[in-house]
C-alpha cells in the first residue's frame, strides 16, 4: 500500500513540475483595437510558428504585447 501511495504521489509530482516549466513564453497583449485582450503562451500552440503568426496578428490589430 504503501509503495502505490508513493507511485502515485510520485507521479502527481512530476506532473505539477512538468506543469510549472510549460507556458514559460508567453505574451500578455491588451490595448488593442479590435482583438480582445488576450495572453498567448507559446505552450498553447501545435508549433512555434503558429504562436509567431498569432503575436504578429495581434501586434498588427494596435495590440501591445509585452512578455510575461
Amino acid at each position: 500500500m504503501k509503495k502505490r501511495n508513493l507511485l502515485i504521489a510520485s507521479i502527481f509530482c512530476l506532473g505539477i513540475a512538468f506543469t510549472s516549466c510549460s507556458k514559460s513564453n508567453c505574451k500578455e497583449c491588451t490595448n488593442c483595437q479590435t482583438l480582445a485582450n488576450a495572453t498567448l503562451c507559446e505552450d498553447d500552440f501545435e508549433k512555434t510558428s503558429n504562436y509567431n503568426d498569432q503575436v504578429e496578428n495581434y501586434e498588427s490589430d494596435g495590440c501591445t504585447c509585452s512578455t510575461k
